[in-house]
């Protein structure tokens, strides 16, 4: 046995080149470099940790984490920033990989809300960064300490990265086994987007969505790793890793990951791949050394050399995160109070994009000591409008917790807070996530143990989504919506009908259901039988069968298709006599303002869609620039402000206001860059109207 570890140890400490590794550490730091300003959120730093902050609920992994103030947060960032930018060049290697890592994961730790599988992944590339030497070729290091320059590394150091990128693609895999992913539910309608145009000649959208969406993305996710991890194969894995992540670069906003992966995967070349492809430039043999590596005291070079103790703690290390990251993203058993419908928070555990969640309903309520109920609005103190943390038992929990703390300091004594959150799981009936009957506030949460108040995914109903998914397609128009049900035995669902509303009907799938608009009007339904709803009033849906009940709402908007009916002949008419102008407001006396206004909205959003569909790609590309360039450029700002405070003390008041009015104006600035912004305004503006 002794034998046997001891070969391990000599195997794990064999010399590699470390050029592939020092390309892999130069991508990274530039990618963070540009992540950093962006989706960590420098950008914003001051309206996420602003003065008001101390008002605002958080999330954070540990309970006793607060963030800084916003002067050291923004100070924080700015160190983050540098020491990308320190890891790229390779200067001061270890100290900046200790300072990004540290950062990083405070950042990370801070926020649950915004945990996804790539944020977590640089976090463990910056980890493995910190404990190998990718600073022995390419690197400022290497230039001023000779001994570094263009040395070995360990063999352990290429294993981690590689096992590490290999997991990514295979656990993500694995979780895609899930049979949600495989029946196609997870995603719908992402054929819809112009990567797929080129297939739309031979395939519809739904095969698409099945077929390459779905059973192609498993087939990639648990084949990707084993096609380049093989000579023979790898370029087969480049192709269809290259096409994939590029593909993702379009249809999902989800900052450098896609480009982060595409420079990890060279990882699997032969370790001297780099120096190669240098050594083919015209000016490589003047920018790096092309030699072979020189030996470097921490490798292994023969067998029957001596082992010391930091080879055998090498490969203890190498063990134990191999196993850690091979056992955590199946540790839900353990860590219990986490899991809700999906096991533990989104983010550790690879299972990308396999569930999705649609929104219906959120309704808070309270009660203070003497029984008087109230109600909160739901995102009540909170900066963010994503409801992420109502998927996850353990966010939930915090955010009772914190609306508890300010309705006492609202002088509110002792309050219970309730919360009844509907949700529907990959195309499933929209069910209540949360038992409404549960004081959430004071509720005793434990890591440890699985949270009572979380009701379980109606999975019995999965075989229905076929069936309502052919009652959309009869129901669904222009000016007509559905929404379906299901409510546990004993609960019930209460609605609001708005004056709107005044053809909405309630009908039964399974079960029985009792329909209370008021104590004097209650109307028994069974399978089959259809209800019309009154509008401008409350009404109450009592599942009153023993078994779980199903039914479903056909609503119309009768404002907005009246709106809809008069926009339509005031089209007619303008087509039969134009007017000269479209953008110009007419001034007829007959004509609704209103009704004017949509109209010229709906031409102007014609012609800024046909603008953009013409505009050259150089155009399109200065406009991208742009956005980056004020992105960065108002992070810089608010780095500059923040280490004068810190070094020299906050400003007076009028220097501080007109600081803050230049960086709204660079904000929106960045925001009206967005080259489809105007018709995106345009929508909202027809929807208030």
């Amino acid at each position: 046995m002794k034998g046997s570890f001891s070969w391990l140890v000599s195997e794990l400490n064999r010399p590699k080149d470390a050029s592939i590794l020092a390309f892999t550490r130069i991508a990274f730091g530039i990618l963070m470099a540009f992540d950093i300003p962006q989706e960590r959120g420098m950008n914003h730093a001051d309206i996420k940790y602003g003065e008001d902050s101390g008002l605002i609920c958080k999330f954070p992994l540990f309970h006793n984490l607060h963030p800084l103030s916003q002067d050291w947060m923004t100070f924080l960032y700015t160190v983050l920033f540098l020491s990308a930018i320190g890891i790229a060049v390779g200067f001061m290697y270890r100290l900046n990989c200790a300072l990004f890592t540290s950062i990083y994961w405070y950042f990370f730790f801070l926020d649950k809300t915004t945990w996804n599988n790539h944020s977590y992944l640089y976090g463990l590339l910056a980890f493995l960064f910190l404990i190998t030497d990718a600073h022995r070729y390419a690197s400022i290091d290497g230039l001023l300490r000779k001994s570094l320059q263009n040395t070995h590394v360990p063999h352990w150091n290429y294993i981690l990265f590689r096992f590490q990128i290999f997991l990514v693609y295979f656990y993500a895999g694995l979780k895609k086994t899930d049979l949600d992913w495989l029946s196609g539910y997870s995603m719908g309608r992402l054929s819809r987007h112009w990567v797929f145009d080129p297939m739309r000649l031979f395939m519809s959208e739904t095969m698409m969505d099945l077929v390459v969406v779905h059973i192609g993305g498993f087939l990639l996710d648990i084949s990707a790793g084993f096609l380049l991890f093989f000579d023979k194969t790898r370029w087969i894995g480049f192709i269809f890793c290259s096409s994939f992540h590029l593909m993702n670069s379009q249809m999902f906003n989800i900052g450098m990951f896609p480009y982060a992966m595409l420079a990890t995967m060279f990882i699997f070349c032969h370790s001297d791949s780099f120096k190669l492809f240098v050594g083919k430039l015209p000016c490589g043999f003047n920018i790096l050394s092309l030699s072979p590596a020189k030996q470097n005291n921490n490798c292994i070079y023969e067998k029957t050399a001596k082992l010391s103790w930091k080879h055998y703690a090498a490969a203890v290390l190498t063990i134990l995160y191999i196993t850690e990251q091979l056992v955590l993203p199946y540790s839900h058993s353990i860590t219990k109070g986490y899991n809700g419908w999906t096991e533990g928070p989104y983010g550790y555990s690879w299972d990308m994009m396999v569930h999705s969640f649609q929104n219906q309903h959120i309704k808070i309520s309270y009660k203070d000591k003497e029984g008087k109920e109230g109600f909160i609005k739901p995102g009540a103190f909170l900066k963010s409008r994503r409801s992420r943390w109502s998927a996850h038992p353990d966010m939930t929990i915090q955010y009772a917790r914190c609306l508890k703390h300010q309705l006492v300091k609202m002088g509110i004594e002792n309050p219970s807070i309730y919360f009844d959150v509907w949700k529907s799981l990959n195309s499933r009936f929209q069910q209540r996530m949360y038992n409404p009957n549960v004081d959430l506030a004071n509720y005793k949460w434990s890591p440890f143990a699985h949270s009572n108040f979380t009701l379980p995914v109606l999975s019995q109903l999965s075989n229905w989504r076929q069936k309502l998914k052919e009652l959309k397609k009869l129901h669904r128009n222009e000016t007509q919506n559905i929404v379906f049900v299901a409510d546990f035995p004993g609960m019930h669902l209460e609605n609001f009908v708005q004056e709107d509303f005044g053809n909405t009907t309630i009908s039964v799938l399974r079960g029985k259901v009792l329909v209370e608009v008021d104590s004097a009007s209650n109307v028994s339904l069974s399978v089959g039988e259809t209800l019309k709803v009154p509008p401008g009033v409350f009404h109450k849906v009592h599942t009153i069968s023993n078994t779980t009940s199903c039914y479903f709402y056909v609503y119309m908007n009768s404002t907005d298709v009246s709106l809809n009916d008069k926009l339509n002949s005031y089209a007619k008419e303008q087509s039969v006599t134009p007017v000269p102008d479209p953008l110009q407001k007419s001034t007829a006396v007959n004509e609704d303002p209103v009704i004017v206004e949509l109209y010229q909205q709906q031409e102007a959003k014609k012609v800024g869609q046909l603008e953009s569909k013409h505009h050259p790609f150089t155009q399109r590309a200065a406009r991208f620039m742009h956005k980056k360039f004020i992105t960065f450029r108002r992070s810089f700002l608010l780095s500059y402000y923040s280490c004068r405070n810190l070094m020299f003390g906050i400003p007076d008041t009028e220097q501080l206001a007109t600081e803050r009015e230049y960086l709204d104006i660079v904000l929106t600035m960045s925001n009206s860059s967005r080259p489809i912004e105007h018709s995106q305004d345009q929508r909202n503006e027809k929807r208030e109207l």
